[in-house]
């Protein structure tokens, strides 16, 4: 971890945030020591918030959403997922008879994280279950080991020939879309990276956690609040480079500071 960012990680951490004051100060000196690949799920999810101006809300929108529109790719990759599974499978197969993607890969292995669903099959497998059964001839490869986001990449691209792959889009929930999209650029990165941002369910019905309604209930805000954590955490034990949201970052850290 480089001193600007350990500084920028030891400051946001010490500022006292509603029930939880010294949340961030503990999950830096969980993981400030990190030198293995520890699972992405280490990190407390939903931290308390401080009161979130529409400054804050924009940067942190920015920083931790991506989306392009829907363009044909050689590969469709789907990131692991604990939720939502006949909605991603309905997904692809609306990709594949659109014929937009040329290969599918579905990654996932059983969640065994703090906040998940507990089920006793692959996430993968129970994604692959709901798509209807033409579509289960096509192209699919299924990855079932792998536990968080960086290794639905590590493990998929054991099974993948990546040589002729130009183009990816991946879908994933939409919260996550900017650190899987770098994480999946610092694997491939001569490769052409599409996001697909799937909502994630809030304690809201009608503000489902998007780019556009995260920061209407408090855990879509807690929720965002809990990845820009990850972004600083996964990227400075090396996941991805954060050179490309450092700005970002800093804008974060100075609008939280003056909280």
């Amino acid at each position: 971890m480089n001193k600007k960012n350990k500084a920028l990680f030891i400051e946001v951490t010490d500022i006292e945030y509603n029930t939880k004051p010294n949340y961030r100060l503990n999950c830096f000196r969980k993981h400030r020591h990190m030198e293995q690949k520890q699972p992405q799920t280490d990190l407390l999810p939903y931290p308390s918030c401080p009161t979130m101006d529409q400054g804050l809300v924009n940067v942190l929108t920015d920083l931790c959403f991506q989306e392009e529109e829907l363009t044909s790719s050689d590969l469709l990759f789907v990131f692991g997922s604990n939720v939502k599974h006949k909605e991603i499978a309905a997904l692809i197969a609306k990709l594949i008879d659109r014929n937009l993607v040329d290969q599918v890969i579905i990654t996932g292995g059983i969640a065994n994280f703090g906040n998940s669903y507990h089920q006793n099959r692959p996430e993968s497998e129970a994604i692959y279950g709901h798509l209807p059964e033409k579509h289960k001839q096509r192209n699919i490869i299924l990855e079932t080991s792998s536990k968080d986001m960086f290794e639905n990449i590590q493990e998929a691209e054991k099974l993948i020939d990546i040589e002729n792959i130009k183009t990816i889009t991946f879908i994933c929930h939409a919260y996550a879309s900017k650190r899987a999209a770098l994480s999946l650029k610092s694997f491939f990165p001569n490769t052409k990276i599409y996001c697909i941002p799937l909502p994630l369910p809030s304690d809201h019905k009608d503000y489902p956690v998007n780019s556009g309604n995260w920061s209407k209930t408090k855990y879509g805000q807690s929720l965002i609040l809990g990845e820009y954590l990850r972004l600083i955490t996964y990227g400075n034990r090396g996941d991805f480079p954060l050179a490309t949201i450092q700005a970002h970052l800093d804008q974060v850290e100075r609008l939280l500071l003056n909280k």
